[in-house]
């Protein structure tokens, strides 16, 4: 982390001083090579969306900042084990597209249209289950406000009302900071800085660099470096409001799968979400850390499949 630091604190000083530094440009290529299906929400904004598979419907909702591969191989498992899966990048992130304002990216609004052009229509009988790794925040609104198209949820690493609203480390703060988004938009710009900067936060949230599968960091960086993602993670780390969250009107059946070693969220948010969760059932993933889809593929899929599918 100290490297970490000391690069952001060069980045800083560059960036005042009016003096470029060299480097090379993020390597796109390790993206995927195309969008897949583009889901239009309106105001002229699309998504890029994936299917998997068929039977009962299952809906992946990743957090921030991230994009569809942070799925790894969850749709692929979820699909062999009977359920149609939809994934999709949310706006703001990946080959979605960016909202016009710096606004925080809309999170209802995707989900029905979503749902509305994949063949998951809004019947009442159709079974739906919102899985998201900061579902607290990003699923919020849909079992709020359309309790009937959610009879499961599935929260994984997820934030809650016990979750800190102040940053305490450096990047978080600089983050919030007038110069923040300048600053991240220089680092991601420049593969080296960019590269070294990831690679700090993704030893966080893999909970120890050794645990970073190969290849990782360079796809996240070129996904950083993608116009508009660093203005979209911002917009919605600025917002904050992890207090204000309300799980308890939350009444579906909620399964909070949680890392025992998550060092971005602690334990003890888990715990107090599950507590304010009516109906709520806290499962802990042995050794895992924030990124159960791509460490724990299999458990994931078994673990998610079984909810979906209990009476």
């Amino acid at each position: 982390m100290r490297r970490v630091l000391l690069t952001i604190s060069l980045v800083v000083l560059a960036v005042f001083a009016g003096l470029p530094m060299l480097g090379r440009a993020p390597d796109l290529s390790a993206l995927p090579a195309a969008r897949d299906r583009a889901v239009g929400i309106g105001a002229d904004l699309e998504l890029n969306v994936s299917v998997f598979g068929s039977g009962s419907p299952v809906v992946l909702v990743h957090g921030l900042p991230s994009n569809i591969g942070d799925w790894a191989e969850v749709p692929e498992k979820l699909a062999a084990l009977g359920h149609r899966v939809v994934v999709y990048d949310r706006a703001g992130y990946g080959w979605s597209s960016r909202p016009p304002s710096r606004a925080t990216p809309t999170r209802s609004a995707p989900m029905r249209a979503n749902s509305a052009r994949c063949s998951i229509n809004s019947a009442s009988r159709a079974r739906r289950w919102w899985v998201g790794r900061t579902a607290a925040g990003s699923c919020r609104p849909s079992p709020l406000e359309h309790p009937e198209r959610v009879s499961q949820l599935v929260l994984l690493g997820s934030v809650g009302p016990a979750m800190p609203d102040e940053a305490t480390d450096f990047i978080g703060r600089l983050g919030r900071s007038p110069i923040g988004p300048a600053v991240f938009r220089y680092v991601t710009s420049v593969a080296p800085l960019g590269h070294a900067v990831l690679a700090g936060a993704l030893a966080e949230v893999f909970s120890g660099a050794e645990n970073i599968p190969p290849g990782f960091i360079d796809r996240s960086a070129a996904q950083m470096a993608l116009p508009g993602t660093v203005d979209s993670w911002l917009a919605e780390e600025r917002n904050g409001g992890y207090a204000q969250l309300r799980p308890e009107a939350i009444e579906v059946p909620a399964l909070v799968l949680h890392g025992d070693g998550d060092r971005s969220v602690r334990k003890s948010v888990a715990e107090d979400l599950a507590r304010r969760l009516p109906n709520a059932k806290l499962v802990w993933v042995e050794g895992g850390s924030h990124m159960l889809p791509v460490t724990h593929p299999d458990l994931v899929a078994a673990r998610v499949h079984e909810w979906a599918v209990q009476p």
